[in-house]
């Protein structure tokens, strides 16, 4: 900011300030009257979010807001408003994280039941002939479901990674993997009925 900037406003209230930026929005007026408040703003970030480096890229993204904002508002009393700004960014992106960790965590969740299920009948080797049963529904599936079963359990890969040596569509490795299970969950019961008829 240039000095002669300062100087011509630093004497300005905060609501001359404002009244000057709305009728006449200039980057210079914004950056002085903002320069009054970013410790102000950085210490209510820190406060919320907990990290140096968060409430610094808060106080930067806070500042880009206020170039739309500021003349969209009828400000009377600009500390307040201001806080409220910082506060409201705050809870905003902490909401946003949390969103985000939910998502992840339902992700790996999800990842885990499926896991979890297919790899009992894998590992269930206690029952009898139930890796011949395994073995033989796994040879039953359609050729992309049982490849996308295999690498997803036995090799341990990621949707991606299959994904990439399938050259499929993630959703479609997602679904291939689904069904797959479903298809050797639904063929390995009914061989254990068969069986048990049998016996």
């Amino acid at each position: 900011m240039k000095s002669g900037t300062i100087n011509k406003y630093q004497h300005f209230t905060d609501a001359e300030l404002v009244e000057q930026y709305r009728s006449k929005p200039d980057p210079g007026v914004l950056g002085v009257l903002y320069q009054r408040y970013m410790v102000l703003v950085y210490g209510v970030c820190l406060k919320y979010l907990k990290s140096r480096e968060d409430s610094q890229d808060a106080v930067m993204q806070i500042y880009e807001t206020l170039v739309h904002e500021i003349p969209r508002f009828e400000i009377r009393h600009f500390k307040s408003w201001l806080y409220g700004v910082t506060r409201n960014h705050c809870l905003m992106k902490l909401r946003k994280d949390s969103a985000e960790r939910l998502k992840q965590d339902k992700i790996s969740s999800e990842m885990f039941m499926e896991s979890a299920s297919i790899n009992h009948l894998m590992e269930e080797k206690e029952n009898e002939g139930m890796q011949d049963h395994l073995k033989a529904c796994m040879e039953q599936l359609k050729e992309e479901q049982r490849r996308c079963v295999e690498l997803f359990y036995y090799r341990q890969h990621c949707y991606r990674e299959i994904a990439a040596e399938l050259m499929l569509d993630e959703n479609k490795v997602k679904s291939f993997i689904q069904n797959g299970k479903r298809n050797l969950k639904i063929c390995i019961e009914s061989k254990i009925v068969m069986k048990n008829v049998g016996d």
